[in-house]
């Protein structure tokens, strides 16, 4: 870069670019036109100033300075590089890509140009590019991790997971006994969780196990270390190994769905469907009454029977599952519940739960058969979410009535006018829910 430079202009040049680098933009436009000062036709200098203006959004000034560069130097693969650059920054990744092809056919080993070629080819799913692109970066610096690793990860993408698994193992290979040292423990770890991940996406259980096991000391990460080898119990039908297995990993969090899904399939209760018999619900029952006396503060052990509960005991469940969300005031509660409404009956059920609740709240400033008193708040989400059922029921008026009701207790939670407008837009009122969305009350204040 700059080599047509004098020795001064070439170390601008140097700075021109590494302003551009370090977002230096000004600094760097000052190197630029003292460069020009001298040597107006210089066609990466040009370039490079181009570049920078474009990340000043003039873009206009950028792309006709940066074509005056090529212009002025057709066989600079700077010009070329640059010109791919400012495409790319617009998105287009086609003409970014013609840029680059044209830069490696003047400096066809330039590893920066190539790594550049190799993401816009993953990004237009140009896989076969893509393979050949990461083969040539690992061809000219096979000691560097990262493009073993890019070589595997092409050849995944490109459909062929048993190729990146060879290739992982080779750069395994090239390893010393006592690698990895300590600052490059975690990346060698998640290497060998993927190649682990790959073996079992290839159909080699057994040797996706066994391979998980042996590499058990290398593998800093035991949470991903213990979620693989459950997957991989799971799969191999050793359903014992995988129950204990998930009780242990839901000790460490258990409010992880996948968790309790793992626990109900290894227990055989689960149903792909969702539809369980009554001794399956029984079962499952006396399940979750144990983990929910083993995980009191659990959210999800208290919200995963809501799916296959029915009648009273749904309305128990559900009553217990949403008091306390209410008082903490969570937004997402109508969301969380809303997969419920496509069960016959349980919509029902829910409403007429939050009116009871709604209707306590007004009288007794608490929930029914409780002694303690709510925060007004309370109301407020209470409204706030039979706001959302009416308006899932598609009865407009009463689902308005409600969010402006939420809106006078407390104008301040930005929720209840996202909800409002949404409800607007429901019934057919488009203008009026963009007008509420874009102004707020306190932003007339202002």
């Amino acid at each position: 870069m700059g080599a047509s430079l004098p020795p001064k202009e070439a170390n601008l040049f140097k700075l021109l670019v590494k302003s551009y680098e370090t977002k230096q933009y000004k600094k760097g436009l000052k190197a630029a036109d003292a460069i020009l000062k001298k040597f107006p036709d210089h066609g990466e200098t040009l370039s490079m100033k181009g570049l920078t203006l474009n990340c000043m959004d003039r873009k206009s000034e950028a792309y006709e300075l940066v074509r005056l560069g090529l212009k002025n130097d057709l066989k600079s693969h700077v010009c070329w590089h640059v010109y791919g650059l400012l495409y790319r920054s617009d998105r287009e990744y086609r003409e970014a890509i013609k840029c680059y092809r044209n830069a490696l056919k003047i400096d066809p080993d330039n590893i920066e140009i190539l790594r550049d070629l190799s993401l816009l080819q993953a990004q237009m799913r140009d896989l076969t590019g893509f393979v050949e692109t990461r083969q040539q970066l690992l061809t000219l610096k096979p000691n560097h991790r990262m493009n073993w690793i890019g070589f595997a990860v092409s050849h995944h993408l490109n459909s062929n997971p048993s190729k990146a698994v060879d290739i992982l193992e080779a750069y395994e290979g090239t390893l010393e006994d006592d690698y990895p040292p300590d600052n490059e423990r975690c990346e060698h770890g998640e290497m060998l969780l993927y190649k682990i991940s790959l073996l079992e996406e290839c159909g080699l259980l057994e040797r996706a196990l066994d391979e998980l096991h042996k590499k058990e000391s290398k593998i800093v990460d035991k949470l991903a270390y213990k979620e693989q080898e459950v997957s991989l119990l799971v799969k191999l039908g050793h359903l014992e190994e995988g129950e204990k297995l998930y009780r242990m990993l839901l000790s460490m969090n258990p409010d992880n769905y996948r968790y309790y899904e793992g626990l109900q399939k290894c227990v055989g209760l689960l149903s792909e469907s969702g539809q369980y018999s009554s001794d399956e619900i029984d079962r499952l029952e006396a399940l979750y009454k144990l983990l929910g006396q083993q995980y009191r503060w659990s959210s999800a052990v208290k919200r995963i029977p809501l799916d296959y509960l029915n009648g009273e005991k749904f309305r128990e469940a559900a009553d217990n599952y949403i008091r306390p969300l209410l008082t903490k005031g969570i937004p997402s509660l109508f969301s969380d519940l809303s997969p419920l409404y496509d069960q016959p009956g349980k919509a029902e059920i829910l409403e007429k739960l939050i009116l009871e609740l709604e209707q306590s709240i007004r009288s007794t400033c608490g929930y029914p058969g409780s002694a303690e008193t709510e925060p007004p708040s309370t109301l407020m989400w209470t409204v706030f979410y039979l706001a959302q059922h009416y308006d899932r029921h598609g009865q407009y008026d009463i689902a308005l009535a409600k969010i402006d009701e939420a809106i006078e207790h407390t104008p301040t939670v930005i929720d209840l006018y996202l909800v409002k407008g949404r409800i607007l837009k429901h019934a057919g009122n488009v203008l009026s829910a963009c007008c509420r969305l874009i102004r707020f009350p306190w932003q007339k204040r202002q």
